[in-house]
C-alpha cells in the first residue's frame, strides 16, 4: 500500500479516537494542543507548552511531565506530526490537488530559505507576545488545532442537541476559512512559514531517528520527487546525500511513492 494512503488512514484514525470522547469513550480526550491519553496520561504540544511557560512564567511539574512524552516522540519521528496527524493537511491537500496535478513546479530555493527564517521569527515573536500580555495568544486564539477542535466540538454538540457557544463556533470557523483561502492563494504558506507548531517540530528533523533516506546511485533525475512534494523541498538537488534533513519535510511519503514508480531511490527509514 502506498505510504500516502497509510498516512491518511492514520490521520483519520487519530481524529476518530478524539471524537469518541463525545460519546463517553475517552481513549483520547482534549485536543491536539493538550490531551489525555488512556484517561490519565497528560500530553501537551511543545509550542503550546512554551507559550504557557512564557505567559505564566512558572515551571510546573505537571506541565513538564505532559511535555516529556511528546518531546521523546518527536525525537523519534521528527516533523511527522504535520503530515500524519494535523487535520489541516487533509483540507489543504484537497485544495492543492489540482495544482499539483496540472502545473509544472519550479522550486525557488532562495525564496524557500527566506520563508523558513520568517517562520522562526514569527514563532519567537509569538512567544515574546505571550510573555508580555501573559496569555498564550497563539494556542488560545490563532492555532488551527485549537479552532478545528472547537468547531468539531460545537458541531457534535449541535448534533446531540447540547448547548454550545455560537460566537465561538463562528470565530473558529472563520479562522479555518481564512487558512483555506490562504491555501488557495499561497499553497502551503501556512505550513512552510507561518505555523509556529510546524516550525518547532521541524527542528526535530535535524536529529530524529526517522528520516528520508536516499540511495544515491539509483537516482535518474526524473524530478518526480520535487513534483510530488507540496512543501516545495528541492529533493532532486540533494540526491548526492545519504538522507535529507530539511526542517520543512513532513515525512508524508509522497516523494517515496512517486519515486517507487520509476527509480526506488527514496524511502522513509529509522536511523540505526
Amino acid at each position: 500500500m502506498p505510504i500516502d494512503k497509510i498516512r491518511k488512514i492514520v490521520l483519520m484514525a487519530i481524529l476518530f479516537l478524539f471524537t469518541l470522547q463525545f460519546f463517553g469513550i475517552k481513549f483520547l480526550s482534549g485536543s491536539l494542543t493538550g490531551s489525555l491519553l488512556l484517561w490519565d496520561i497528560s500530553l501537551i504540544d511543545i509550542f503550546a507548552y512554551l507559550e504557557s511557560l512564557f505567559a505564566s512564567k512558572e515551571l510546573t511539574t505537571k506541565a513538564l511531565y505532559a511535555l516529556i512524552p511528546i518531546f521523546l516522540l518527536y525525537l523519534i519521528i521528527g516533523r511527522a506530526f504535520c503530515g500524519w496527524v494535523c487535520p489541516m493537511d487533509v483540507f489543504f491537500n484537497l485544495l492543492s490537488k489540482k495544482k499539483f496535478n496540472d502545473e509544472k513546479k519550479i522550486i525557488n530555493n532562495q525564496r524557500e530559505r527566506l520563508l523558513k527564517k520568517i517562520g522562526y521569527g514569527i514563532a519567537i515573536f509569538l512567544l515574546i507576545q505571550s510573555a508580555v500580555i501573559e496569555i498564550p495568544i497563539f494556542t488560545n486564539y490563532m492555532s488551527h488545532l485549537t479552532n478545528f477542535f472547537r468547531a468539531l466540538t460545537a458541531g457534535v454538540f449541535s448534533l446531540l442537541s447540547l448547548p454550545f457557544e455560537k460566537s465561538l463556533l463562528i470565530y473558529s470557523l472563520s479562522a479555518i476559512l481564512f487558512l483555506l483561502i490562504l491555501e488557495l492563494i499561497y499553497p502551503r504558506l501556512w505550513c512552510k512559514s507561518l505555523c509556529p507548531i510546524g516550525k518547532t517540530y521541524g527542528l526535530f528533523n535535524k536529529i530524529s531517528l526517522l528520516r528520508l533516506s536516499i540511495v544515491k546511485d539509483t537516482c535518474i533525475q526524473c524530478g518526480s520527487c520535487n513534483e510530488s512534494c507540496y512543501m516545495d523541498i528541492d529533493i532532486a538537488s540533494n540526491t548526492d546525500k545519504a538522507f535529507l534533513r530539511d526542517s520543512n519535510c513532513i515525512l508524508c511519503g509522497r516523494c517515496v511513492d512517486a519515486c517507487d514508480k520509476k527509480a526506488k531511490t527514496l524511502s522513509l527509514k529509522f536511523r540505526r
